[in-house]
């Protein structure tokens, strides 16, 4: 009986640790295993100084076919095929409500619906976070070259599902990299 609390109290530990840890390791996991895919970026929202120093990512897509019959409500998740294209571009393909059984597809959330014909896509990912030191340098870049032809490209790690953005790109040059050289 006086060993009740105890337990309780390191059952209670136990799940406050575990779940943090458990959304790290599939994060890494994303991170290792997945697959790369790289998605053209469109101009960000205005800064927002609330949340902190990230650059705010937006893909290129920003809708997709519904299949015929497929009705989604707003903010029902659904899962986008992902395939690339002779650019190395990937773009969503097509919508299930059920996960593919082959390919890279990503969980994402509907938006809109039009006519029940095309849907509005949320994407998994819309920051990616910066030193708070070079986050000046990042946003002077990052507003020089999102409007330029070949566009930024956001790399993303995909697996079962799930989606990481590992980096940013441009002219196939990793953004740490170009980011390193402006700030010299």
């Amino acid at each position: 009986m006086k060993t009740l609390p105890f337990i309780i109290f390191a059952l209670a530990a136990l799940a406050q640790w575990a779940a943090p840890l458990s959304q790290i390791w599939t994060h890494e996991q994303t991170l290792a295993k997945g697959t790369l895919i790289k998605l053209k970026c469109t101009a960000p929202d205005p800064y927002d100084p609330l949340r902190g120093r990230f650059l705010a990512v937006r893909p290129e897509q920003r809708d997709a076919s519904l299949p015929e019959g497929m009705k989604v409500e707003r903010g029902l998740h659904v899962f986008a095929t992902l395939t690339t294209g002779a650019d190395g571009l990937a773009t969503i393909t097509s919508l299930s409500l059920t996960p593919p059984a082959t390919g890279d597809y990503i969980r994402v959330k509907a938006g809109y619906s039009y006519d029940n014909k095309t849907t509005s896509i949320d994407w998994p990912f819309e920051r990616f976070y910066i030193n708070e030191k070079l986050a000046p340098e990042a946003d002077k870049w990052f507003a020089e070259n999102i409007r330029s032809a070949k566009g930024i490209i956001a790399e993303v790690r995909v697996l079962n599902g799930r989606a990481v953005l590992a980096d940013l790109s441009l002219d196939g040059k990793p953004f740490r990299e170009i980011l390193k050289e402006r700030v010299k």
